[in-house]
C-alpha cells in the first residue's frame, strides 16, 4: 500500500490518499483535491500543476 498525505505538499489539510499503485494514489489525491481544494486548483497556473503532480510523485510512500 502507498500512500501522500495533502500536508506533503504544503497543504493545512490531514487527507491521506492511498492505492496500491502511483497511478492509484494520484488519482485518489486528485479526486480529493477537486472538491475539497478545487478553488486551489482553480488559481493554479499548468505549470503550478506540472510542479504539485511533481511534488505528489516525489512523495508518494509506503504506507
Amino acid at each position: 500500500m502507498l500512500k501522500f498525505a495533502c500536508k506533503d505538499a504544503g497543504v493545512d489539510c490531514n487527507y491521506i490518499a492511498t492505492g496500491e499503485t502511483v497511478e492509484a494514489v494520484k488519482w485518489n489525491a486528485f479526486a480529493h483535491a477537486g472538491v475539497v481544494h478545487a478553488e486551489l486548483l482553480k488559481s493554479m497556473t499548468q505549470e503550478q500543476l506540472a510542479e504539485l503532480t511533481r511534488t505528489l510523485e516525489a512523495n508518494i510512500k509506503q504506507a
